[in-house]
């Protein structure tokens, strides 16, 4: 989603490229996810979730590793530079402000307490359908949730219909096989697991410090802003003579 835009020297740094790599991981689940539901769709049956759901958000707080922490964070300055915040310090301070607003523990002690379904800092319980604030920076198990199969202790790939999903017009069951997709709709949607070690892949080293999104996001936030701010010093690379 990011790689046409500009800072070149951004892009060139460690977390400019592990945010690239996690990128094009994210494009890959939409385009086979898209492919799923549309090759259901060719057989009449349509998978959907209902209109303004979120229920999937509702008392859930999603574990994240430190990349996709550094992606939500990367968007979020982004999006408030895009905003019309110009300063990179302002930025960076609006930001982490914007930030701690939602995730302080207090903060989600008073959401709770005034009947918010999510403990997400990001979360917005004012816009039904469209309740998380950085979809399109969301982390993996967001993305993969009611539209992934599983593996089971048999090795079989499984499609289970999250249970707010009505059951499609043509199917009489919930829980599909592997054999059951190609025959009803012609595809499976992607496998949870293969995606997930794809992720790991990015930073082995550090799949031992996934932590709740509230907690990972402050060090991702002062990481990807202080490698902004650096990057954004250095002169953009002169294009080579011809």
């Amino acid at each position: 989603m990011w790689a046409q835009q500009q800072n070149q020297v951004f892009w060139e740094t460690s977390a400019g490229q592990k945010i690239l790599t996690l990128d094009f991981i994210f494009r890959k689940i939409s385009e086979a996810q898209r492919s799923f539901v549309d090759a259901a769709a060719r057989r009449d049956i349509h998978v959907v979730c209902p209109p303004d759901c979120g229920s999937c958000c509702h008392g859930f707080m999603p574990d994240v590793l430190p990349i996709e922490a550094e992606y939500i964070a990367y968007f979020i300055l982004k999006e408030n530079m895009h905003a019309g915040i110009t300063s990179s310090a302002n930025t960076v301070s609006s930001a982490s402000t914007e930030f701690s607003a939602f995730a302080a523990p207090e903060a989600r002690l008073s959401r709770k307490a005034s009947d918010s379904p999510s403990p997400c800092p990001f979360y917005e319980p004012n816009t039904p359908g469209a309740n998380c604030r950085i979809y399109p920076a969301r982390p993996l198990i967001c993305r993969l949730f009611g539209y992934a199969s599983t593996r089971a202790k048999s090795g079989e790939t499984t499609f289970r219909f999250c249970r707010h999903m009505p059951t499609p017009d043509g199917l009489s069951e919930r829980t599909l096989s592997a054999r059951k997709l190609e025959h009803d709709i012609g595809a499976t949607p992607p496998l949870m697991s293969d995606f997930s070690m794809e992720l790991l892949a990015i930073g082995p080293s550090s799949a031992a410090d996934r932590r709740p999104l509230s907690e990972a996001m402050p060090p991702a936030l002062a990481r990807i802003s202080a490698i902004l701010r650096y990057s954004s010093d250095k002169p953009e690379p002169e294009p080579n003579a011809a």
